[in-house]
C-alpha cells in the first residue's frame, strides 16, 4: 500500500510557493485591469479595515489557507485528478474555485471590505475571471511542485 500522509514541511512548501505565484498573478491582474480586485483585503477585511490589522490578516490568512490547499492536493486529489502535475494542480484549484464561489454573495454581504468600499464585489464577472486566472497560477505552481518534490 502506496504512503498517503502528508508531509507537513512539504505542504508548506508547496502551499508558500502556490500561494505566492498567486499573489504576484493577482497585482499583475490589478495592474494590467481595469479591476483593482485585492485579494489580501478580502481574507484581511473579513472583520475590520484598520491597518495594519487588515494586512496581518489577509497575510496569514491567504498562506495559512495555501497549506491547507496544498496538504488536500497532497493527500486526495493528486492521486484522484488525471494528467501531469500541473494539470492536476489546475484541476483541483478550478474545483475549488468553482465550488467556494458560491458563496461569494455572502462575502460580499458580510465583508468590512466590500462594505467600506475599499473592494469591489466578488460577485462580478470580472472578479470572477480574475479569480480564474488566479487559481490557474496557484494550480499550476501547486502540482508542479508537488510533482517536483516527490520525484
Amino acid at each position: 500500500m502506496k504512503n498517503t500522509q502528508v508531509n507537513l514541511k512539504e505542504a508548506a512548501l508547496t502551499g508558500g510557493v502556490a500561494g505566492t505565484a498567486f499573489l504576484a498573478t493577482a497585482f499583475l491582474d490589478s495592474k494590467l485591469s481595469s479591476h483593482p480586485f485585492n485579494d489580501l483585503k478580502l481574507v484581511g477585511q473579513m472583520f475590520t479595515t484598520r491597518s495594519p490589522i487588515w494586512q496581518i490578516q489577509g497575510l496569514v490568512g491567504h498562506y495559512s489557507f495555501s497549506v491547507v490547499m496544498a496538504a488536500i492536493y497532497a493527500r486526495y486529489a493528486h492521486r484522484l485528478l488525471p494528467g501531469p502535475g500541473w494539470l492536476r494542480g489546475l484541476l483541483f484549484l478550478q474545483i475549488e474555485n468553482n465550488t467556494l464561489y458560491l458563496l461569494a454573495p455572502l462575502l460580499d454581504r458580510f465583508n468590512a471590505g466590500t462594505n467600506d468600499g475599499q473592494i469591489p464585489p466578488l460577485m462580478s464577472l470580472k472578479s470572477y475571471w480574475g479569480q480564474a486566472l488566479r487559481h490557474i497560477a496557484f494550480g499550476v505552481v501547486l502540482g508542479a511542485v508537488h510533482e517536483r518534490l516527490r520525484g
